[in-house]
């Protein structure tokens, strides 16, 4: 406040202790005193009391309004101090109070900000404090460590964006909850099944935690949740083995039943007491086996025929010829002991090994073989004069054949030589069929039709060549038939008296020098024998 206003304020206070010397209470004094009789100087002294009395009470006043203007001072202070530590805390911007304002409003204006600062932290604190237990509650179930620390190891109080990266950690956690959540129970479903199927009782910790099924009793870590698809994959390995192991064990017994003749009744009630593949059922299986390996011995010219009889189908499915069966000489000899049934069983199980693996290409030739078998039936058909001959529509539908034929063949032999050439180089040997390599067989068949072409083309100009020479020498044929010819016209059958018998003429030579000169082409390709034709060429 300036001076001008103290002075105000001065003669306003001066007016209020006049104010106050007028009072009734004033005029009281100098009644009682007449009242009392005081005498001038004893007045004289209460005056000066009731000066220093007052004068007492007005310092004492000044003092209170001072310490009272202290005090504000202070909270001035300690608002400000308390205000940028909440901004500080907070990592927020510190609000600038004006100077010109007075102590009080000052200390009024820092007091509210400070209030509202109070208030944004706790309700961050709390915030925080939730998130920290939401944390907690769900690193719990995960197996993790919480990363929110408490109030008490508060480095730096947390801003809004340290809240709002909390708030997506826990998001984040919740989602690999529910993840997690999904996966053991579609893993425990499918390792339940796996027990139930190979009859196993969980014994171990974790597969009784597995087997009771509740997610609160199973933490949800990476690393038990790895163990889990472990377990899953174990037994899955473990099925996977008993299961082939059983129908490997059911093949061999099935075998050595049509063998030994077994009846059907008998087989029926084995098979329906032991389906499955359980370890009971694996035993069940290796003491039947044991069993028919028993008999199988006291029949073993039997076993070692119906082995070879069987052995024999294997060979034609992998259209062995007959210089790869003998290969194998046990199968030609009249040994019936242990070791040519032991020898037959082997060679039988290894060409089922054999097939089996190569059944796809089998098969794909066999469609080549078809194809190529139809495909010569219409080539042979072409040359039949016959076929143009209405039945029924028959040609037509033939004609259709034809191209399909025409139209598969060569792709299925496109295929089988990318097959056969990547097999062969795979196994380093050819895949032989028949006593030849395959891709042999195809060029040879190609190369055998193109030389028969050849020579039914060399045949048919042969026998022009004569028929024309016939004509020339003997006389043309008739071109007007038998039975309309003029009555009692008697058929030419002796040259013309008109005809040179000298020698050929000119014309003659050239017909037979040019057809001589075409067929001594056509001999000389097919002396060369056929090549590697493809269908490509021949189409």
């Amino acid at each position: 406040m300036d001076s001008s206003g103290a002075n105000i304020e001065t003669r306003t206070i001066q007016n209020c202790i006049r104010e106050l010397m007028e009072l009734p209470v004033i005029k009281q004094f100098a009644v009682v005193w007449d009242d009392m009789g005081l005498e001038e100087k004893h007045r004289a002294a209460r005056r000066a009391t009731m000066k220093e009395h007052l004068q007492r009470l007005l310092e004492e006043m000044v003092q209170e309004e001072q310490e009272l203007k202290r005090k504000l001072a202070e909270s001035v202070q300690s608002c400000t101090k308390e205000l940028q530590q909440l901004c500080s805390d907070l990592s927020l911007s510190c609000p600038q109070i004006s100077e010109q304002l007075t102590l009080l409003e000052r200390e009024r204006q820092l007091r509210s900000q400070v209030d509202s600062m109070t208030k944004e932290k706790h309700s961050r604190l709390k915030r925080y404090k939730r998130l920290a237990e939401m944390e907690d509650a769900i690193c719990d179930s995960l197996g993790e460590e919480t990363k929110m620390v408490p109030e008490q190891q508060f480095q730096k109080f947390p801003s809004e964006e340290d809240l709002a990266q909390f708030r997506k950690r826990i998001e984040e956690l919740e989602e690999k909850k529910e993840i997690h959540q999904a996966e053991f129970f579609s893993v425990r479903e499918k390792i339940i099944h796996v027990w139930e199927e190979l009859e196993i009782v969980p014994e171990k910790p974790f597969e009784l935690i597995v087997s009771d099924g509740d997610i609160k009793n199973f933490i949800l870590s990476d690393s038990n949740m790895k163990m889990l698809v472990g377990l899953f994959q174990e037994l899955e390995g473990k099925a996977v083995k008993f299961q082939g192991e059983s129908l490997y064990l059911r093949e061999k017994i099935a075998s050595l039943w049509n063998r030994l003749q077994i009846p059907e009744a008998a087989r029926d009630n084995f098979n329906n007491l032991y389906s499955g593949f359980t370890s009971k059922i694996i035993k069940a299986l290796k003491n039947e086996l044991e069993r028919l390996d028993q008999l199988k011995k006291q029949n073993l010219q039997r076993f070692v025929l119906a082995t070879r009889a069987e052995l024999h189908t294997v060979w034609d499915k992998c259209r062995f010829g007959e210089q790869q069966r003998r290969e194998f000489s046990p199968a030609y000899t009249e040994n019936f002991d242990d070791d040519s049934l032991s020898a037959h069983e082997s060679e039988l199980d290894r060409m089922k090994g054999f097939y089996s693996d190569n059944e796809e290409i089998f098969k794909l030739i066999e469609k080549r073989e078809k194809l190529w078998i139809k495909y010569l039936e219409f080539q042979k058909s072409d040359n039949n004069p016959d076929k143009y001959h209405n039945r029924g529509g028959q040609l037509l539908k033939e004609q259709k054949l034809k191209k399909q034929i025409q139209k598969d063949l060569p792709k299925v032999e496109n295929e089988l030589k990318t097959v056969l050439t990547q097999w062969e180089q795979d196994h380093e040997r050819y895949l032989i069929v028949h006593d030849e390599r395959y891709l042999d067989t195809i060029d040879r068949q190609w190369g055998e039709k193109k030389q028969l072409e050849e020579q039914e083309k060399l045949e048919k100009q042969k026998a022009k060549v004569e028929s024309t020479m016939m004509e020339l020498v003997y006389g043309s044929k008739p071109s007007t038939p038998l039975k309309r010819r003029a009555a009692g016209t008697p058929p030419s059958s002796a040259p013309s008296s008109k005809v040179c018998k000298v020698g050929p003429s000119p014309l003659v030579n050239s017909t037979a020098s040019s057809t001589t000169s075409h067929g001594s082409v056509a001999s000389r390709r097919a002396a060369q024998g056929p090549g590697k034709v493809t269908s490509q060429e021949l189409w």
